[in-house]
């Protein structure tokens, strides 16, 4: 497996100011800095100027966000030299969590409690000599300002002052990462994932240690108005297993491609090889068929790879305002019903940014509540690759996605002693898990030509948590054509029910939709039961269009904030999954925080009645 990692600065005692709250600095790189050149200063300009500093060893362009990473052996030298120089808007810095980093870009994010602060929000703007906020297009009272001051004050600082207002709902940096993509790198016949005959061509795995899509395919291939959006790094539109199931796409991260990657690496192919498992064509005497052939694919890309200098392996690089747009753009633009999404960030790296990765999760949430007039879209993620026992990452580790590990053609949790002969650890697992679905040897859709993982267009060996995510949402893609009127969470739960128990683990845990376990989570998925089940499944989730209702932290410790924007009174309820009531709270405002310290771990139902209408939201408890 090729680990792709985040990117990363140490205390600087004068020149950078810390506002109200230095706990950031304690965990900030002491090597790599992020430079801002005004627009006009060519690269050529750039790099002049850089190599004359003589304090800096390497350093690399990015095109989007137009900034520059400097390494250096000299950091408080060079923060100061290049953010004296006329040339440069200003100098930022990177914080780390061990090897991953996320560096600070010259722009946050602010969210409002409510509209009528706006104003005064906006003055508090000038007052800081700062431009005027821009609205964001998907969530509301959510605002971008550009931090046009980076020479005198830096952008978490920025961040921390407006905190302190009453208005403000939180105030966040827009990070730069590299985000966890979690791969490596007419052949129907080599498909485990849908059909495993056990044979030397599949890897020598356990016949019938698959999804069972070739019977859910009795039922139903897909439906054309069930679209999913490949969120990753791009797709190759031109790909002729794919072209016939594509729409219109969006890049979230320079408005430049619409969803077609910036071939340059091999690892560019990797939103081609998700697209090809959800959806390649079928019955059209070419390489493979996706999961959902039926089905539409949206291609977005999110990310994109660079190789800095110095360096042995290109790395992906986005932002937090990528993933958001991606997110919300998709639901909202393109009406996506499945985001797919073979990506994500450690936990203890989110854990050390002032403000984290809020307006993401924001993004999130308004998908999950508001997507598909109101039913939600549902949100897949993939779990991780790094074989830690704690939990999926981020955002997979929110209750309002679903969370896919990797299972081997021997139907085990993919693991350094597995059946599956592959060199990656395996996958991340244990609380917060929903279920597993085939990771490894998974032949899919390639960059045409010499471009992606091999020099054709079909790769036999993708593989990771980044492939057990399309093929999840695919069967997700599925279930929504038998049933487009049922809710995110029924797809959630309705996958989740029909799993196999398999591997020969311990599912002893019981939680919302049966036995679980920390390897696997309920289970492999097994589509064919899954299309059954759905038939008589009755949904008991209730969401209005005009009421959404948003509970966070989640998963939550102590304290849970329950959102339901325009309430004027009405009842907030925990239950457990039988429906028991916990805890039973009247409340008269829109935000109502709930003390939950006396709630074990696990997974709970939140019900808020008012109007005569009750809607739900399932939440985590994991202390």
């Amino acid at each position: 497996m090729k680990r792709l990692l985040l990117a990363g600065m140490l205390a600087l005692g004068c020149s950078i100011s810390y506002g109200q709250s230095s706990d950031y600095k304690q965990h900030l790189g002491p090597h790599r800095l992020l430079v801002f050149f005004e627009p006009n200063i060519s690269i050529a300009q750039q790099a002049n100027l850089i190599k004359s500093s003589g304090l800096v060893s390497a350093f690399t362009h990015l095109p989007a966000p137009a900034v520059t990473i400097c390494e250096t052996d000299h950091f408080a030298e060079a923060f100061r030299y290049l953010n004296s120089q006329p040339e440069v808007k200003g100098v930022s810095f990177f914080i780390a969590s061990g090897k991953h980093m996320a560096g600070v870009l010259d722009n946050f994010f602010v969210k409002i409690s409510s509209s009528q602060y706006l104003e005064q929000f906006q003055e508090k703007l000038v007052a800081l000599h700062l431009p005027r906020a821009v609205a964001d297009a998907y969530i509301p009272n959510l605002y971008r300002v550009n931090n046009t001051q980076l020479k005198q004050m830096n952008t978490i600082d920025f961040c921390l002052l407006l905190q302190n207002e009453s208005w403000c709902s939180y105030a966040a940096p827009n990070y730069l990462v590299n985000p966890l993509v979690t791969s490596n790198d007419p052949l129907y016949n080599r498909q485990w994932s849908i059909a495993n005959n056990g044979t030397a061509l599949q890897g020598n795995g356990t016949a019938d240690a698959d999804m069972d899509v070739d019977s859910a395919w009795t039922i139903t291939t897909g439906n054309s108005d069930i679209k999913v959006s490949i969120i990753d790094s791009g797709v190759d539109t031109l790909h002729a297993d794919l072209v016939q199931n594509l729409l219109p796409g969006h890049d979230a991260v320079s408005d430049s491609t619409d969803g077609y990657p910036t071939p340059a690496y091999d690892n560019d192919g990797h939103g081609t090889c998700c697209a090809g498992i959800v959806g390649a064509v079928q019955n059209n005497n070419l390489g493979i068929s996706g999961i959902a052939p039926q089905c539409k694919l949206i291609p977005v890309r999110a990310f994109y790879y660079v190789l800095l200098q110095g360096a042995s392996d290109p790395l992906p690089y986005s932002t937090s305002a990528a993933f958001a747009d991606a997110i919300g753009w998709s639901w909202n633009v393109a009406q996506a019903d499945i985001l797919s999404n073979s990506w994500g960030l450690p936990p203890a790296l989110i854990s050390f940014l002032p403000g984290g990765m809020q307006p993401v999760n924001d993004a999130i949430a308004t998908a999950h509540s508001m997507g598909r007039g109101g039913k939600g879209a549902a949100l897949f993620f993939s779990s991780g690759n790094e074989n830690d026992s704690v939990g999926p990452i981020w955002p997979a580790s929110l209750a309002q996605t679903i969370a896919v590990n990797a299972s081997t053609m021997c139907d085990e949790r993919k693991n350094p002693n597995d059946c599956s002969g592959e060199n990656w650890w395996g996958g991340d697992h244990g609380p917060g898990l929903d279920f597993s679905a085939p990771g490894v040897k998974v032949t899919t859709t390639d960059m045409r030509g010499g471009f992606g993982f091999t020099s054709n267009d079909y790769t036999y060996t993708f593989n990771g948590t980044s492939a057990a995510c399309p093929n999840a949402a695919g069967v997700g893609a599925l279930v929504l054509s038998l049933r487009p009127e049922l809710h995110a969470e029924d797809i959630r739960n309705i996958l989740a029910q029909s799993c196999d128990k398999v591997g020969g683990y311990a599912y002893d845990s019981l939680f919302f939709n049966g036995t679980w376990c920390p390897e696997m989570g309920h289970g492999r998925l097994n589509a064919y039961k899954a299309l059954q089940n759905s038939f008589n499944y009755s949904s008991t989730i209730s969401v209005a269009e005009d009421a959404p209702i948003h509970v966070f932290p989640n998963p939550a410790q102590s304290h849970l904030q329950v959102w339901i924007p325009g309430l004027q009174t009405g009842e907030i309820k925990i239950t457990d999954a039988s429906g028991k009531v916990l805890m039973a709270e009247k409340t008269e405002n829109e935000r109502t925080v709930l003390d939950i310290a006396a709630l074990a771990n696990g997974v709970y139902i939140v019900q808020a009645q008012t109007s005569g209408r009750v809607y739900t939201r399932q939440m985590a408890i994991v202390k």
